[in-house]
């Protein structure tokens, strides 16, 4: 096990975004592909004020895995698709797959630090772009140019679709919500007992079904096993990463949290691990902190 430790700093209270593999590949000075599960081993948060820190990833559940799985493939089909219509064209060496966590996540991650607090010369980080094959086209006839646009792993998608009053189209969108939109739900629609109209019975309708059945108990059990249990023990489209209530925070998975006080102003974060290695910190009461984490660099393939 190789482990970096890495210093944070915020000036101020607020919601904050660490893309550890980012965050390792400049202090390291080594590329660590981002999709992987990263684990943080521990740390601490340093703070005079007082504070409370609370630290959420994207759940880590197996449709939200599935999702970034999905969103992968389809980044990798784009990219060969592409170079093979070329001659001669390769992409870039340090080219990789990265997303966002969710809305809220920008372009500039917290990165780490030294000890005075300097940070190092940033390199090129550029989030997956994905562009669509065909141009659309609206229903005046007039074509659009295709559909750019990057990816974050939870939440709503950003944007809508493409129409003549809004030709950008989406400028981010939800690997979950792409995933439950394209996929058959569980349901029990195709599996429904039909109804035997003759009797008003929901059982099978089937004249076999019936061939010992010398009284109603057969009917009264047959309700009871094709009625129970013929649902998943789910909602079918409102999940963690995806929930259906309003605000960013309900999509992301509270992994640890950490509080301070003016006596004792050193915290201990307990260990956790990231999905693509994206953290959101929130920073409460405070006038400003430092982060140290112990990461694992050997990030974990899903």
């Amino acid at each position: 096990m190789a482990v970096s430790r890495m210093r944070f700093t915020f000036d101020t209270n607020g919601t904050y975004y660490i893309d550890l593999a980012a965050a390792l590949s400049r202090q390291e000075r080594r590329l660590h592909r981002q999709k992987q599960i990263y684990t943080v081993l521990g740390g601490y948060y340093k703070d005079q004020d007082g504070a409370t820190v609370h630290f959420n990833t994207a759940p880590m559940t197996w449709p939200v895995k599935r999702s970034i799985n999905r969103g992968f493939r389809l980044w990798k089909k784009m990219i060969a698709q592409t170079l093979s219509n070329t001659d001669g064209v390769q992409s870039g060496k340090w080219n990789d797959f990265k997303v966002y966590l969710d809305n809220q996540h920008g372009n500039a991650p917290r990165m780490p630090v030294d000890a005075s607090g300097h940070s190092i010369a940033s390199g090129e980080w550029n989030y997956s772009t994905l562009t669509s094959a065909d141009p659309s086209e609206t229903g005046a006839g007039v074509t659009l140019d295709p559909d750019s646009f990057e990816l974050q792993i939870v939440g709503p998608h950003s944007g809508t679709g493409q129409s003549e009053s809004n030709p950008n189209g989406f400028s981010r969108v939800s690997l979950l919500q792409s995933w439950v939109e394209s996929r058959g739900l569980p349901t029990s629609a195709l599996g429904e007992p039909a109804m035997d109209t003759a009797h008003g019975n929901l059982v099978e309708a089937d004249p076999l079904n019936n061939l010992f059945d010398s009284g109603d108990v057969d009917d009264d059990r047959l309700e009871i096993i094709t009625t129970e249990g013929d649902n998943p023990p789910y909602a079918l489209d409102d999940m963690f990463g995806n929930s259906s209530h309003a605000g960013y925070s309900n999509n992301l998975q509270r992994v640890s949290s950490v509080q301070t006080s003016g006596s004792n102003p050193i915290g201990m974060v307990m260990g956790f691990q990231a999905l693509c290695g994206l953290v959101q910190v929130v920073v409460t009461h405070s006038d400003g902190g430092e982060l140290v984490l112990d990461v694992d660099t050997q990030g974990v393939k899903f």
